[in-house]
């Protein structure tokens, strides 16, 4: 066997996970092979009997020239490859190939010292670089035995070195580090993470936070906390610190009381001057010292205030009242506010709380109660409050203001003539105190503009009619009516009420001998047709209880009597349904209005109405 040294040497360098193609020495597309063999230590591929054999699914032998395609490559498949052609026993040379990898993980990083703040690693290589040398690394922290290692950023080292000093840690808190190695291909899985370790105390840096401080009597006080987060207690928990002195500068007297159970979140203050505001400071401790502190003015027990001053009515809608006040002669303690009490219909209201902040302007409280009820009685009652006590309470009557008076409803629109139109509606159906106007809207339908015209009105009189002439012929127009009633609060200020609903009409050539019918019918109105209702059922009744007894008193008698009973029923009946007959010639009066047949010719006449006659345009 030749001199394995004399034999070239042929060197390939790939990168894993890419393919290669190693040639083999002396062979090409020209040369005769019979049998071919690729090996390392053991056979890798071959070429026996006309047919290419490989040792797995990785690698190909490729039949023009017999070269060895591997893919993809791995860091394992680094070698020195021979290839014998036709049972040779040496190649004419040998094929060097170096796969390069990432580099195996480092050493599992120690803890070398560390501060409150910062910590020392240090770690060992990587056992293999696979064939590219670590150039840095980057290591990962995890804050507490469960937290993620994505919570932290990760630190970049600028060199190979294997030791590196982290900072920026927060003190007394738990951390674990791993390592994770980076050559020119890639980085390596992360190494083994280091043992657990507490960075060392620190004096705490939350503060307590006040929940709950009073007075509980004239000379205690109560207050209540919660603890600031775990993370800023930087050491063992040992519990509060609570100092109290007077709010008075020039006091020097502070005193103090330690509370050493973490657990405690309130403690009550005895032996305190009466009615004095007092500064009370609470802070966390551990080990290494005292947090800051939270400090609340607390003031001790407060007197009932005085009424306030000179409640006043400024303005009186239907719906509002606003009133003003002044701050009580004796506050006996710092007021936060005012209670306003209403009273109607023997029930008591409380709007919302006001503060002093909100309301005052001037020295003076204003307020404004919204959303009453028209034309009622109310008892307006304010009262101061501190906090601890109601004060005394003021009051002021008043009524409100009406509001409009509900739609009137039209029961007539008719052509009067070719240039007049005859109208008439009801009352409104809900007002306050009277109705004293109606307004009358009407529009050429041909123009934008409407006119209106003004009459006075009374709320006796149930329905109102009115002619309006000098219109035009052939001209449709639409109307609407609303009523007013005069402010009990401003006789100058007349409140208006919603418009009717809208209707139309075309005034034509002797429209007024066809008249339309009524827009109003006596049995549309609801409220008669339930009392006709009811009276009929009744009617009924008494009939059938009626029978009831004639039946019963006749079955005893005779057969001669039973007949004359039944004729001198059947008279009575006729008698009785002559005496029910509608007489419609008669009258009758339904809500104040006299209904009767008129005929069409004297439509015009006066009933029980009110009728006008006004000139149109």
């Amino acid at each position: 066997m030749d001199d394995i040294e004399s034999i070239p040497l042929v060197k390939y360098i790939a990168v894993a996970g890419r393919n290669v193609t190693l040639s083999c020495p002396g062979v090409n597309e020209h040369s005769l092979v019979d049998s071919l063999t690729w090996k390392t230590s053991i056979t890798v591929a071959e070429f026996v009997n006309g047919l290419p054999l490989a040792s797995n699914n990785r690698i190909t032998l490729l039949p023009d020239n017999f070269s060895l395609h591997i893919s993809p490559t791995v860091a394992s498949d680094t070698a020195e490859y021979s290839c014998l052609v036709n049972d040779r026993h040496s190649p004419e040379a040998i094929v060097d190939l170096l796969v390069q990898d990432v580099p195996d993980p480092p050493g599992r990083p120690l803890v070398v010292s560390f501060t409150s703040r910062s910590v020392h690693l240090s770690w060992a290589h990587s056992q293999d670089p696979r064939n590219a040398p670590v150039t840095n690394f980057i290591i990962e922290t995890r804050v507490g035995e469960n937290g993620g290692w994505d919570q932290v950023p990760a630190i970049r080292t600028k060199n190979n070195v294997t030791s590196h000093q982290v900072s920026g840690l927060l003190p007394f808190t738990v951390y674990s580090f791993r390592v994770i190695a980076i050559n020119e291909l890639g980085r390596s899985p992360p190494s083994k993470e280091s043992y657990y370790f507490v960075t060392l105390r620190e004096a705490p840096t939350g503060k307590p936070v006040t929940t709950i401080a009073h007075n509980t009597s004239a000379s205690s006080l109560y207050i209540s906390w919660k603890p600031p987060p775990p993370d800023t207690i930087l050491g063992e928990f040992l519990g509060y610190r609570i100092t109290y002195r007077k709010r008075d500068p020039n006091s020097e007297d502070v005193k103090e009381i330690y509370i050493r159970d973490s657990s405690v979140e309130s403690h009550e203050i005895h032996n305190l001057q009466t009615y004095t505001q007092y500064l009370v400071s609470i802070q966390v401790f551990n080990p290494e010292g005292l947090g800051p502190p939270t400090t609340v003015l607390v003031m001790t027990d407060e007197g009932v205030p005085s009424k306030p001053r000179n409640l006043s009515i400024l303005e009186v809608t239907s719906t509002t009242i606003r009133i003003s006040w002044q701050e009580p002669e004796r506050k006996n303690g710092v007021i936060h506010g005012y209670r306003v009490y209403y009273v109607y219909q023997n029930q008591t209201l409380l709007h919302l709380p006001i503060l002093k902040s909100d309301a005052i302007q001037n020295s003076i409280y204003y307020y404004t109660l919204s959303s009453l009820k028209p034309f009622t009685d109310y008892r307006i009652i304010v009262a101061a409050f501190t906090m601890k006590y109601d004060g005394e309470t003021t009051e002021v009557s008043v009524r409100t203001d009406i509001s409009g008076p509900s739609a009137p409803k039209f029961v007539n629109l008719t052509c009067y003539s070719e240039d007049a139109l005859f109208l008439a509606w009801r009352i409104p159906q809900h007002f306050y105190n009277s109705v004293n106007h109606y307004i009358v809207s009407y529009r050429n339908m041909d123009y934008t503009r409407s006119r209106e015209i003004r009459i006075s009105a009374n709320a006796s009189i149930v329905e109102t009619s009115v002619v309006l002439q000098n219109l035009s012929t052939d001209a449709s127009y639409e109307l609407k009516v609303r009523a007013a009633s005069i402010s009990v609060i401003n006789p100058n200020k007349v409140i208006l009420g919603p418009y009717s609903e809208l209707r139309k009409i075309t005034l034509k050539a002797n429209c007024d001998q066809h008249p339309p019918p009524s827009l109003y019918h006596p049995y549309a109105d609801y409220d008669l047709i339930v009392l006709a209702g009811a009276v009929i059922c009744c009617f009924g009744l008494l009939l059938v209880i009626l029978a009831i007894v004639l039946w019963k008193k006749c079955f005893n008698t005779t057969y001669t009597n039973e007949a004359d009973s039944v004729i001198a029923d059947q008279k009575q009946q006729q008698q009785q349904q002559q005496q029910t007959q509608i007489d419609w010639k008669a009258t009758c009066d339904t809500n104040g209005v006299i209904q009767t047949t008129v005929p069409v010719t004297k439509i015009m006449q006066n009933g029980n109405h009110r009728h006008l006659t006004i000139d149109g345009d």
